[in-house]
């Protein structure tokens, strides 16, 4: 989104990063070594300033939560305050928080809005649900504008804000960092999967699959949170978190992209990148039926796994599917990020102009 719209709408963009938003947990010290490490493979965009105020993990806890305002962030309210934001500026919420909502009600942009592409209060648990539940109504209602990511989103923030305007902006993918359409024949047989190994990981199917196939090597690359069982099959191979550019090369040499996830409140609002990510460079996707991968099973090269399936029948059915370049080239035009945000300058021109939302559909 950002590059886009520095390609189309704004001279520059000031990104602050988001701040924990819920209470502690032993494992943070570990993946904030990972994240960093990560982040500083990313160069940043021309035009593109980035600030990291940090804050302590207490945002659910009331009055104690404060002591982020006093110490924490008093330099980067500072900062903020001293972009003199006016009606030339938009505001853009990425991740529901306090710093946000103090953003919210301190400045005077032309515009409002917030991009939401995960049902942010799933994440968390007990105290720290109710504050995102809470801190995310309270900015939807601010907002001038509401952009989501899966279609069961757009129903949830109608309940926090009915008279906000809302567009469904689907994921995709930045085409441009893809290779050329290709021909590789791996040296192994491999099915893949690239992302965050969390809760939402069904570990249960992927092992089924993992015996069932025992001569393919099943690949889980990224970050690990949460439950990892124990006596994993010998074709189970786990490889730490990677670039971008890493996980493009990972993924050229599956035989198959892997999209295990559990159906339950979280995943119901989730629009994989690594669906775009597999389909563009045109691999074969096997995937759980979740968000908005219901609807997309039995797209070509899209195969729906679910426990008991005949895993070798599978296998010899998908793990060979023929490219179609002209399909792949039409899908990544169809999928860029540029595509998705081509219309965004419009519908926030409007929304800063108080135009009605039956007269930005006409428009």
């Amino acid at each position: 989104m950002v590059r886009s719209l520095l390609e189309t709408l704004y001279d520059e963009v000031y990104w602050i990063d988001p701040t924990i938003t819920r209470l502690p947990r032993w494992s943070d010290l570990h993946r904030s070594t990972q994240a960093s490490e990560h982040r500083a493979a990313e160069p940043l965009l021309p035009k593109l300033t980035v600030f990291r105020p940090g804050s302590f993990p207490v945002e659910p806890l009331p009055i104690i939560n404060r002591i982020n305002d006093a110490y924490v962030w008093r330099n980067i309210k500072s900062q903020i305050s001293s972009l003199e934001i006016d009606e030339s500026w938009d505001i853009g919420i990425g991740r529901p928080s306090r710093l946000a909502l103090w953003a919210m009600r301190a400045l005077s942009p032309r515009a409002r809005f917030m991009d939401v592409m995960d049902d942010f209060p799933a994440f968390y648990r007990g105290i720290s649900r109710y504050s995102m539940e809470r801190i995310q109504g309270d900015l939807a209602r601010r907002c001038d504008y509401l952009f989501c990511s899966q279609q069961s989103l757009i129903e949830k923030l109608a309940l926090y804000a009915p008279e906000t305007p809302i567009r469904l902006i689907p994921n995709g993918y930045d085409m441009r960092r893809l290779p050329n359409f290709f021909s590789i024949k791996p040296e192994k047989e491999i099915i893949g999967f690239v992302g965050t190994i969390a809760a939402w990981f069904d570990w249960k199917l992927v092992i089924e699959m993992a015996q069932a196939l025992p001569n393919i090597c099943v690949q889980l690359i990224g970050p690990r949170a949460g439950y990892i069982p124990t006596n994993l099959p010998e074709n189970i191979e786990l490889l730490p978190a990677c670039t971008v550019e890493e996980a493009i090369v990972y993924c050229q040499n599956f035989n198959v992209g892997l999209i295990p996830f559990v159906n339950n409140q979280l995943t119901t609002s989730v629009d994989p990148i690594k669906y775009y990510e597999l389909r563009a460079l045109g691999i074969p996707i096997w995937t759980t039926a979740f968000g908005s991968m219901v609807n997309r099973i039995g797209e070509p090269g899209v195969s729906k796994i679910q426990s008991g399936i005949d895993w070798k029948k599978l296998w010899n059915e998908k793990s060979n599917d023929g490219v179609v370049k002209s399909d792949m080239s039409v899908f990544r035009n169809n999928n860029d990020w540029s595509e998705r945000f081509k219309s965004m300058p419009i519908w926030l021109d409007l929304a800063a102009s108080n135009i009605d939302e039956h007269e930005i559909d006409t428009k």
